[in-house]
């Protein structure tokens, strides 16, 4: 076990460990948070001395190998040969076979033989001379290429599975890596990567895993404008992230990982000094890629294109961060800088570089999105609005954070923080319940509602119930009554629909308005009236009935003049948050009115 006890003595286990976790001081040893369990409070120990580590709270332990072979789910050759390297140790005949024997390893020699391959083409060979001059207008230098070893291979039908058929490998492995295919008539096989630049795809170690291949002429049988490397034993899109085992320690050192899209953004940003820059290859973000950004930083910033699929991508990505704990913020690249990274920094590279430095929160940008594509003064927009923000928060792990953004919301929506809570956590019922989908979207609605104007909605039904049993009452509000007093937009329409029906008929009554209703679809609202009607008024007198008519119309006023306040309340909030005092004058002098008004 010579090779063992020497890669042992060259390779330190805090030192190691470090690579994928912060740690403190402890005494003479160090603690950190567990990587393979979840906790709060460190109960994983580092010994320096003994070159030993054990986690208190899972009771997993041993030494570098054992952790290597944990964290990564890899075997102990596969660790064994990682710590080799890295130790600068040659091992022996004996456990050389036993690693070389590993399937996954012949897989990373025949990748990178196939890199070298490509990188050579582009490089030296005459054919690669378009790619050449692609690369060169793309703003990409020598020494990117190099560090990064991008390739080129032409558009024939097999000519890198014929070069790594005569270095010795059969064919198939080829198939196993990816990189050949079988003919449909099983008669030969040929390339999967024909007539693209070459991108190589690492593990966070620097093996690697596959391929990224983007066409370079774009054809009916180029087969898209990007082809990766197939699931292989060694190459899992949800598990790799390009350019991690580059950015790696740049992550660690500046604590923020800082995602983009592609593969041309990453190369551009680490050109220009930015080297702790990573892509998703233009997949949403995983709970694998995740828990990999985890092992250097908890904070991430992420860019994204800005159309709607880069933006939807890029939103179950952040959902899946929020849920694991990670501290999200979003780059946004101000309008006309370029589409994405690598466009911006060829613009202007400060404007690139000041946007990462602004980055929002997460919940900010959330925030702005959602008040952008909802206005708080219409009823149906403002429950949308604070459907969606919950959600939201429901999705912060923290409760200390989710009571942040629950206050910030109360703010900007006038109700109670408690209310929200609640509202909130009926999501996590409706969720857990039996129930089928439908319903459980309906129950959701149904708690967003509620949240707001319960007693707006309760007065204008019965305001149109009564309406329904005697439409002759309309003559007594007709011209008081607005149909902007409606907060419920079904209701609205119906009332003005009475109204027309009134304005244009002579012989106005229940039939009239019954016609004008069914020509307007509106019959399950209307029935549901008329039942209500029935129900809560059919008994009573004429007198006490259009006293209840007149007493509904004024409450209804109340609420409509408090609502109106609180409108102009945060429009005044946020043309002072703006520093605009033409808008603060008009909506001070618009709240001054309101209040002038007794209710």
């Amino acid at each position: 076990m010579s090779d063992v006890q020497t890669i042992k003595d060259k390779i330190d286990v805090k030192q190691l460990i470090e690579e994928y976790l912060p740690m403190k001081k402890a005494g003479a040893y160090w603690k950190a948070n567990c990587p393979f369990h979840h906790e709060k409070t460190p109960s994983f120990m580092i010994s320096p001395e003994k070159q030993i580590w054990h986690c208190f709270g899972c009771g997993k332990g041993g030494d570098i190998f054992s952790f290597l072979q944990e964290i990564e789910g890899i075997s102990f050759p596969e660790a064994l040969k990682i710590l080799a390297d890295k130790a600068g140790v040659k091992l022996t005949q004996s456990f050389a076979a036993e690693v070389n024997k590993d399937k996954k390893n012949r897989l990373f020699e025949i990748n990178s033989k196939a890199a070298n391959f490509f990188y050579r083409f582009l490089l030296e060979m005459t054919p690669a001379k378009s790619a050449r001059e692609y690369l060169e207008k793309r703003g990409v230098s020598k020494e990117m290429i190099e560090n990064w070893q991008i390739g080129f291979i032409p558009d024939q039908w097999d000519l890198l599975t014929q070069y790594l058929l005569k270095r010795g490998f059969n064919i198939d492995d080829l198939i196993a890596a990816g990189l050949s295919l079988k003919k449909e008539n099983n008669r030969g096989y040929f390339d999967r990567f024909r007539g693209r630049i070459m991108f190589p795809l690492s593990d966070v170690h620097g093996n690697i895993v596959g391929f990224t291949g983007r066409v370079l002429v774009e054809t009916e049988n180029s087969g898209g404008k990007y082809v990766n490397t197939p699931q292989t034993e060694i190459y899992d899109k949800s598990r790799v992230l390009y350019g991690l085992n580059k950015a790696k320690q740049e992550i660690k050192s500046k604590d923020l990982a800082v995602l983009v899209e592609g593969q041309m953004d990453v190369v551009a940003c680490h050109q220009a000094g930015m080297k702790n820059v990573i892509a998703a290859s233009g997949t949403a973000l995983t709970e694998e890629q995740i828990v990999l950004i985890k092992r250097f930083t908890k904070n991430l910033a992420m860019a994204f294109d800005a159309d709607s699929a880069g933006e939807n991508a890029a939103k179950r990505g952040i959902d899946t961060a929020i849920t694991q704990g990670m501290n999200v913020k979003v780059i946004q690249i101000p309008k006309g800088a370029g589409k994405d990274a690598d466009e911006c920094l060829k613009k202007n590279p400060e404007i690139w570089f000041e946007a990462v430095e602004k980055s929002k929160l997460i919940m900010e940008w959330f925030f702005e999105r959602v008040l952008e594509k909802y206005s708080l003064q219409k009823p149906e927009e403002k429950r949308k609005a604070a459907g969606e923000l919950l959600e939201q928060i429901n999705k912060i792990p923290e409760k200390i954070e989710q009571d942040y953004w629950l206050q910030k919301m109360a703010d900007k929506f006038s109700i109670q923080t408690e209310l929200l809570r609640q509202t909130m956590r009926s999501f996590d019922k409706a969720k857990n319940s039996k129930q089928k989908s439908d319903n459980k979207l309906n129950t959701t609605e149904k708690n967003i509602s509620e949240l707001f104007n319960n007693r707006s909605k309760s007065l204008e039904e019965q305001l149109l119930a009564i309406l329904m049993i005697k439409p002759g009452f309309l003559v007594d509000i007709k011209d008081k009554m607005k149909s902007d007093f409606f907060g419920f937009p079904e209701f609205r329409k119906l009332y003005e629909i009475i109204v027309n029906s009134y304005n244009n008929k002579a012989d106005f009554g229940k039939e009239t308005i019954m016609s004008a209703v069914m020509q307007n679809n509106e019959r399950e609202t209307i029935e549901l009236l008329l039942m209500k009607g029935e129900n809560d008024f059919g008994e009573k007198d004429i007198k006490e009935l259009k006293e209840e008519f007149l007493k509904t119309f004024d409450e209804i006023f109340k609420e409509w003049v408090k609502n109106e306040r609180e409108k102009i309340k945060l429009l005044l909030n946020e043309a002072q948050e703006k520093n605009d005092s033409e808008a603060m004058e008009k909506y001070f002098r618009e709240f001054s009115e309101l209040n002038k008004i007794k209710i």
